[in-house]
């Protein structure tokens, strides 16, 4: 309180009631305070970031630590073995000497057993000479046995002494044995791996595991090179898994997630497997939001563009384009109703498409490269094995590398298609002949290893 104020009266400063100053100061305070926790939650969400950072990191440091113990193993063992091959040589060498010594010995023991009783009998014979015929006879035996050349002018043969030479420790190539560890910045958009030709004669498996449970796989999108987010049937866990089958994470959600996406952000776009209208998105901070409401549409495949525009199949005719705000900017029709869906680099995208193949029968047998404008680029069905006609196709979760070839599984026939974007090349990359039963969901990493998801709950990775 101005002292001058409470004593007279004093016109020279301005005041507030102190009830105003209060709600400005508590207003104040809420605003700020609002600020505040922003800040923290941003806090919040480095720290939470880092140290996720660090946990993968420790992961990527792990793996690339077996795998140098695993090289050094190898490397050790195969000198072991050059080392245990010499050591057999040099077991070999003494054996033979022992062997040879041995003959040696038993004609010279022999030959001084002969010289010990001639030398006796002529040592008696000539203390107690008992007649002619007895000299003579001991005379005859002397000579003969002095002319043998074994007694005196053979020399033996011995072994040749072994030696051992050093070789030289030559770090290069011990080097290129063992290998070497490269740091990669997966923050620049760096081509992963050359494009190959696809030859089913040259597919090598990498690892083969059981997801958790063993359930049936629904959906595979790989996060990077090393790991992948996988949805399984009846499961309301969303499960991070490596290419050695090890769970590193899981999320528990409040439904049973159907198809994956991958955003530009890292962020998981899931649809639903009970035919809901939402789309949801896991964060990196692992909450979980609904990014979109497609109602009345049914959200089913999904897929996210190099644009980062969100591509979604509805079951029907009708599919949506969102923004990477879940808002619809537009729609694209296809031929058919619309099931497993990716975004291809050139804009255009490729789906499944139902068709009925009799009264009470629908397959999933077709696949379709539509463009924006709703041109049809590509229709595809049973261009190949006409045998396996009759058994009709059913194509699955569908994916794509980042040279847009169309991996399509047919879980009805133990096969795995793969369609060049502009459908002038198909081939069939694995049927029965390498054990894969039942594909039903396929994606590609950034090394441009192929993830199959199968109805049996096997997961099988390859590389081309």
């Amino acid at each position: 309180m101005c002292s001058m104020c409470f004593t007279q009266k004093h016109k020279q400063h301005t005041f507030k009631h102190i009830e105003d100053v209060i709600v400005s100061q508590k207003r104040y305070l809420c605003d700020q305070l609002d600020t505040l926790k922003s800040n923290l939650d941003q806090f919040n969400y480095k720290l939470a970031k880092r140290e996720q950072v660090t946990r993968s990191f420790k992961d990527d440091i792990d793996e690339v630590g077996n795998g140098i113990l695993c090289q050094r193993s190898m490397m050790k063992a195969e000198v072991d073995s050059m080392a245990e091959s010499l050591m057999v040589q040099l077991g070999r060498l003494l054996q033979e000497e022992f062997l040879s010594s041995e003959r040696d010995c038993w004609l010279h023991w022999k030959n001084i057993t002969e010289m010990k009783e001639l030398i006796r009998a002529i040592e008696e014979e000539i203390e107690h000479s008992n007649g002619v015929s007895s000299l003579m006879e001991l005379t005859e035996r002397l000579k003969t046995a002095i002319s043998l050349p074994n007694y005196v002018t053979n020399e033996d043969v011995f072994p040749c002494k072994p030696r051992h030479f050093c070789g030289q420790l030559n770090q290069t190539p011990l080097k290129s044995m063992l290998g070497y560890v490269h740091l990669v910045d997966e923050s620049k958009d760096v081509i992963r791996y050359k494009k190959k030709d696809i030859d089913r004669t040259q597919v090598q498996r990498i690892s083969l595991f059981k997801v958790p449970r063993q359930k049936t796989v629904n959906s595979i999108c790989p996060i990077n090179d090393k790991r992948a987010w996988v949805a399984v049937s009846s499961s309301t866990v969303l499960s991070a898994i490596n290419k050695a089958g090890k769970v590193t994470e899981k999320v528990k959600l409040k439904f049973v997630p159907w198809y994956l996406a991958l955003s530009k952000q890292a962020d998981v776009l899931m649809t639903s497997y009970n035919a809901s209208s939402l789309i949801y998105k896991l964060s990196k901070t692992r909450r979980v939001t609904t990014f979109a409401d497609n109602n009345p549409f049914n959200s089913h495949g999904i897929s996210v563009s190099d644009s980062d525009e969100v591509v979604v199949s509805t079951n029907s005719p009708t599919i949506l384009v969102l923004n990477k705000f879940g808002d619809r900017i537009r729609e694209i029709s296809s031929d058919g109703k619309a099931q497993s869906i990716v975004c291809l680099t050139t804009g255009q995208v490729a789906v499944t498409i139902y068709n009925p193949v009799a009264v009470v029968t629908t397959y999933c047998n077709k696949l379709v490269v539509t463009g924006m404008c709703d041109k049809t680029i590509l229709s595809w069905r049973d261009d190949l094995d006409k045998d396996k006609k009759n058994n009709g196709r059913f194509l699955c979760g569908i994916g794509r590398d980042m040279y847009d070839r169309v991996f399509v599984p047919d879980v009805s026939n133990d096969q795995v298609y793969v369609v060049s974007g502009d459908g002038k090349k198909t081939t069939c990359l694995l049927d029965e002949r390498h054990k894969i039963r039942a594909p039903g969901a396929i994606g590609v990493d950034m090394c441009g290893h192929v993830w199959i998801g199968c109805l049996d709950g096997n997961i099988h990775v390859i590389q081309l």
